[in-house]
Parts: structure tokens; sequence; C-alpha cells
């Protein structure tokens, strides 16, 4: 049985796989923006790996997109756009401490 956080992650990685391929990104193109092998991308989709997107991963595509990173995470919650930059400010700052 799934833990809860690999749930979570499996969420997030099928949340960045659909929005790749709805906006017609190749997983070698992914690969391309991220600066990671097309090779990683592919193990990262693969439910058989234990393989995950970082923060900043994510936040790259996000921004390359012009996407709300927030959505990503909890896309049923509509975030006051307010709050969205104070959203990115905290990502922003998540990233650095890494």
């Amino acid at each position: 049985m799934k833990s809860e956080s690999v749930d979570f992650q499996d969420k997030v990685i099928q949340s960045i796989k659909k929005l790749r391929t709805e906006r017609g990104i190749s997983q070698a193109k992914l690969s391309e923006i991220l600066g990671i092998s097309r090779g990683q991308i592919g193990n990262i989709e693969n439910p058989k790996y234990s393989h995950k997107y970082t923060l900043k991963q994510i936040d790259t595509f996000c921004k390359y997109l012009n996407y709300p990173i927030e959505k990503i995470f909890i896309p049923s919650v509509k975030i006051a756009p307010e709050c969205s930059e104070a959203v990115k400010a905290v990502i922003s700052s998540i990233i650095k401490y890494e």
C-alpha cells in the first residue's frame, strides 16, 4: 500500500505530465527546459521508479509556461492573485534553502 506522501508525489507527477502533454511539450523538450536528461523525465513519469521532480524543477517548468505553481500542488483551490505572489515568494525561499 502506498504512503500518503508517495500518493501525493504521484499526483504531482501526473499533474505535470498532463500539463506537459496538453501544451504539446515532449519529454525531450521538458528535459531541455529543466536541464536534465530525457531518460530522467521518463524515469520520473514511470510509476515503477521512485524518481520525482524537485521543487526547483517544478518552479522552472511553471515559469516557462507562465502557469501558477500552486495549481500543481492544489489544483482544486483557487488562490487570490495577491496570495499567489506570497506563494511564489515562499517557494522561491524554499528553493534557495534547499
